[in-house]
């Protein structure tokens, strides 16, 4: 299996348990938001919107355009952290997102 089939199957499931534990959100954040130069957004968006709207899209059009995926991913221990505030319950959540981490770090 290749990398990018890889890192497709994850996105697809980080996708799903978004969608589960209901941190799907339905409204896209403002071009501002959007266009926020601090890591993971945090100063315009939750952590879950950055998953969505930056992380997903852009991860996506690197598997769709065979680009050169990121090396040294260490995605997880700030979902861990920003999980800490949510009564959901992210247990596999950050488990996909940790996978996704290892899976880039070891094929680096």
């Amino acid at each position: 299996m290749t990398i990018y089939l890889q890192v497709q199957q994850l996105l697809v499931a980080i996708e799903a348990e978004l969608k589960n534990t209901s941190l799907w959100n339905s409204v896209t954040p403002s071009a501002e938001a959007l266009a926020s130069t601090t890591p993971f957004c945090i100063d315009t968006m939750p952590f879950t919107d950055w998953l969505q709207f930056i992380f997903l899209v852009k991860m996506r059009q690197l598997v769709v355009m065979q680009m050169p995926l990121p090396h040294k991913m260490a995605i997880q221990p700030m979902a861990e952290e920003a999980f800490k505030s949510l009564t959901v319950d992210t247990g596999e959540l950050l488990s996909l997102i940790l996978s996704f981490d290892q899976l880039l770090n070891t094929n680096s």
